[in-house]
């Protein structure tokens, strides 16, 4: 198998910077008081309002803290990074990264050890026509093929579950409660075409620094089992994070559905390639239409793969190059 990596490792000194600024951070909230601090201003606090300060007398009240002295220390530690507080109104806001960290803990990301047995669901396996099933556990959402070994064919997955997976895409425990099994497919289907496109444009979708595109591909691939790669399409895109390290992968004939170009094609034809989690049917139709794409390494120096999708007797054509740009397209 080829592999042609044109990302470029994060620098030891950005990376001590970065995990330095997580120290001093973590540090800051290891304390269960100022924690007690940020979810009374996330509770009192009206998004709406022109004025969406918290005042002192409010937090107190909320935090129950015996010692007004203390509690101001405490919201002097949290000031600057988690909080801020307007001088010309008066009370207290949260800044960005307090927000962040409370909308995790109400996903429950991290407090919840949630768990979805393999639940059937009425999608039938792309590859083999048989019943599928969305599974959750450790953070994750699988759906996966009942029957075959869905997009590891030649790997030996006896130990994992699910087998025969398809898709895993992080998911928050709380969208759990929100969605029937049917409807978390839609709901997956959307969050993972969301971080996807997000590393395509070349933004970290987790912490919103850069991202490195690449491609791995085998010589001699053979989709119904190749003993090289193990999986099914010989040609695969790779985005990683230069700072927090955020991994995806993608068949370029699914990133070909985000270029415009493509868009406006299908478009032409009355084919909408938008995914809706109300909409299954055409969240089914547009993953089978990046399926469907011609995948080809037509050149290895310089690198270009060639996604080629075909509608009504039409063609379009995108190149991409060796960092998963499109430098070329035609119709």
């Amino acid at each position: 198998m080829s592999d042609l990596d044109s990302s470029e490792p994060t620098t030891r000194a950005t990376r001590t910077a970065v995990e330095d600024d997580a120290v001093e951070a973590f540090a800051l909230l290891g304390n269960q008081t100022r924690l007690e601090i940020l979810l009374a201003i996330w509770e009192a606090h009206d998004l709406l309002a022109d004025d969406n300060g918290v005042a002192f007398s409010q937090i107190r009240e909320r935090v129950a803290h015996d010692d007004p002295g203390n509690l101001r220390y405490h919201l002097q530690q949290l000031d600057g990074q988690f909080v801020h507080q307007r001088a010309e109104r008066g009370g207290y806001e949260l800044r960005v990264p307090a927000k962040q960290l409370i909308k995790a803990v109400i996903a429950g990301a991290g407090v919840h050890d949630e768990a979805l047995e393999p639940t059937e669901i009425d999608q039938d396996c792309p590859f083999c026509g048989a019943p599928t099933a969305m599974s959750y556990r450790e953070g994750t959402l699988f759906w996966a093929c009942q029957e075959c070994d869905g997009m590891t064919p030649g790997r030996d997955f006896a130990s994992f579950d699910p087998q025969g997976p398809l898709t895993g895409h992080p998911f928050d425990p709380a969208g759990l409660d929100e969605w029937s099994p049917e409807e978390l497919w839609g709901a997956s289907t959307v969050v993972g075409w969301r971080r996807l496109r997000s590393a395509f444009d070349g933004v970290c979708p987790s912490c919103s620094a850069p991202v490195d595109g690449w491609f791995e591909w085998c010589a001699d691939h053979d989709p119904a089992g190749c003993d090289d790669c193990g999986l099914r399409f010989g040609t695969t895109a790779h985005f990683r994070c230069r700072t927090c390290g955020h991994h995806d992968g993608a068949s370029p004939g699914h990133l070909a559905l985000f270029h415009p170009s493509v868009v406006a094609f299908y478009d032409d034809h009355g084919v909408s390639t938008r995914v809706r989690v109300d909409d299954v049917d055409n969240a089914t139709l547009v993953y089978e239409l990046g399926l469907e794409h011609e995948v080809r390494v037509v050149d290895e120096d310089p690198l270009r793969v060639v996604v080629t999708a075909s509608h009504d007797g039409e063609t379009i054509r995108l190149t991409f190059d060796e960092s998963v740009r499109v430098v070329d397209v035609a119709r």
